[in-house]
């Protein structure tokens, strides 16, 4: 009886001290251990790494794919998985030899800060097949690298249209702070020019994401769910490929036929240098871009794998400024092509009228003055009084010199007030001296110059806004500027009956789905305050510029008289460079289509370069036969 005493208090100290270092251990986890169980939790997180998504094409009205994306093979390494191998040292060095990529290198990219540790990490792309299969048949000799499928920029059309497309580039330190890229990371690829900026939140599309629980060190737990990627919207533009292409090719020919022409607008007697230019084609009717060229251009797929030091010094470096397009983003003295809208403003204003003559002298001075300053025609003879129309024709500067005068005159800036005279107030209606509404990035304003101009550049205009001004303003000259870009729209809504277009690329934005997101283009709602017989004036008069004007020599043997063309030739000096080549136009003259406009710098006469250059566009455009040689005539 005892024993059994004993036994029983035995087991029941066993089971208190059971019991007691029991409650101790729980105490010492809730109460002490709390805060380092709390923290090891807390460690034990869920990390995202995502997937990008396909980027969205971009296709042309006549169904050519311009943009789209290819595989790629892409080698990454998984730093924790590599790492743990013991055999790092060995790997990175084989690994080199095999890609032909410098050990610092590769341990650059597997250190590299813009990617978590735990997601594997991209350290060579266009990884050749037999490269790719020999890595897949050795995973034990390469722990931690795998090949994976990846995607990037193809350009099947080569160079064709590169300054509309744009390129892309890794997304910019000050660009991740701007919260319209609050969604980016830093290893992020964006739109950096033309229509990959412009519409890069259609094009960019959803990325994909894949979860991961890891600890505190950062090594994978396990993993938790996907969530797949979906693809970016597809472009669809109003620009046609094959004229693209002609007026890419007509715009190149014509430079290089224009070098070997000797400068007849200087008098030096030295060959033109025409180094660059630039083309428009738009629809006068809905304001679509249906060709745009920039020369000189470059290869979009450069960007693709990385500029070399000699393609970035081309770029960015050269002289000739091949980034730029000359379309929209830079700005030239317009020249004679100005003066339909001057005639039109003249005639609004009371300036001028249709039906009245006005002397065409080889010389013209501002009445009073005695300067001595003395402003010259194109011609060197006396052409006789003319009408408007005759003066379009002929491209007579002393009529227009005579019409600026009177703006000056009548609405002189110190008794009309400054920033309110007429002639500037109507030519900014057309859309110069603010960016062209295209939609692309990098679009220049340009200067329509008035009393304002003068007064905030009083080095060049120390006696304020003198007749000067106004009087090289209407022949578009001084300190005038405008695009390409930006007469094309003016030439359009001169052909259109006066409504003015807002210029666009891009057509039409349509999801992976094939459903319209956004339809693009069509406004031409702005209508300019000249009568329908004011226009038809000016619409008559430039088709004489083609047929016995300043044109007649570019488009000899054109049918005409199936696809009347509408014209003005423009030659703008810009010493001591040469001048500036110009011709716009629009056609058929009787039921307009197209408007076209050509500027080549350093291109002499308009009628030597542009307008020839501008005849081959239309024969492309028209489905005639391009003719040959039609380079050379000598007049503004």
């Amino acid at each position: 009886m005892e024993k059994a005493s004993s036994r029983l208090k035995i087991l029941a100290l066993l089971v208190a001290v059971m019991f007691a270092a029991l409650g101790t251990r729980l105490w010492f986890l809730q109460v002490l251990a709390s805060e380092r169980f709390r923290t090891e939790a807390d460690n034990n997180q869920t990390r995202v790494a995502e997937s990008d998504a396909l980027r969205g094409s971009i296709k042309t009205a006549d169904g050519k794919t311009l943009v789209n994306n290819v595989p790629s093979l892409e080698v990454r390494v998984d730093k924790q998985t590599l790492e743990a191998s013991g055999e790092a040292d060995r790997v990175l060095l084989d690994l080199s030899d095999l890609l032909q990529i410098p050990v610092k290198d590769l341990r650059d990219s597997i250190n590299d800060p813009r990617y978590y540790d735990y997601q594997p990490k991209p350290v060579a792309e266009f990884v050749k097949k037999n490269v790719a299969l020999y890595l897949s048949e050795r995973r034990d000799q390469f722990p931690g690298v795998e090949v994976v499928p990846a995607s990037v920029r193809d350009y099947p059309q080569g160079r064709e249209a590169a300054h509309i497309l744009g390129y892309l580039g890794l997304i910019q330190k000050e660009q991740l702070a701007d919260p319209q890229y609050r969604d980016y990371g830093q290893s992020d690829l964006v739109g950096r020019t033309g229509l990959e900026l412009q519409y890069e939140k259609y094009l960019r599309g959803t990325k994909g994401q894949q979860k991961f629980i890891v600890n505190a060190d950062g090594e994978t737990i396990r993993a938790l769910g996907e969530v797949p990627p979906r693809p970016g919207d597809d472009l669809h533009l109003a620009i046609d490929s094959g004229v693209q292409q002609a007026v890419e090719e007509e715009l190149f020919r014509g430079l290089e036929s224009a070098r070997s022409q000797v400068d007849d607008a200087g008098g030096n007697g030295l060959l033109l240098k025409a180094p660059a230019g630039a083309a428009v084609v738009m629809d006068v009717k809905t304001g679509g871009v249906v060709a745009m060229a920039s020369w000189p251009n470059y290869d979009p797929r450069w960007f693709v794998k990385g500029l070399t030091p000699g393609q970035s010094r081309y770029l960015f470096k050269s002289s000739q400024s091949p980034s730029v397009n000359r379309a929209i983003g830079l700005t030239y003295k317009p020249g004679s092509i100005f003066k339909p809208l001057v005639a039109l403003a003249a005639v609004k204003e009371g300036v001028a009228s249709l039906g009245t003559y006005y002397p065409c002298p080889a010389e013209w001075v501002a009445p009073g003055d005695t300067s001595g300053a003395v402003f010259t025609n194109w011609s060197a003879t006396d052409l006789a009084p003319m009408t408007i129309a005759e003066s379009l024709r002929t491209s007579c500067d002393t009529v227009y010199y005579q019409f600026g005068y009177d703006f000056w005159a009548r609405w002189r800036p110190d008794s009309f007030g400054t920033n309110n005279e007429p002639f500037q107030r109507d030519l900014r209606q057309w859309g110069f001296g603010t960016p062209a509404e295209v939609d692309l990035p990098g679009s220049e304003a340009g200067v329509i110059p008035d009393a304002k101009f003068a007064a905030d550049h009083p080095d060049t205009y120390p006696d304020g806004w003198v007749p000067g001004g106004d009087v090289l303003l209407a022949i578009g000259s001084g300190d005038t500027l405008v695009t390409p870009m930006q007469m094309a729209s003016a030439y359009s809504a001169l052909a259109n009956g006066g409504h003015l277009c807002r210029p666009h690329v891009v057509d039409k934005i349509v999801d992976a789905d094939k459903n319209v997101v956004k339809t693009v283009g069509g406004r031409c709602d702005a209508q300019l305050p000249y009568s329908q017989p004011e226009l038809n004036s000016i619409t008559s008069a430039l088709e004489t510029v083609t047929t016995s004007g300043t044109a007649a020599s570019a488009f000899s043997g054109f049918p005409l008289s199936s696809y009347p063309v509408a014209g003005k030739t423009g030659t703008a000096e810009r010493p001591p460079f040469q001048s500036t080549s110009w011709f716009a136009s629009f056609a058929p003259a009787n039921d307009p289509r197209y408007a076209v406009v050509v500027m080549v710098e350093q291109g002499g006469y308009g009628s030597q370069t542009a307008a020839p250059i501008a005849r081959h566009i239309y024969e492309h455009l028209f489905g005639l036969g391009v003719s040959g040689n039609v380079y050379g005539g000598a007049q503004d």
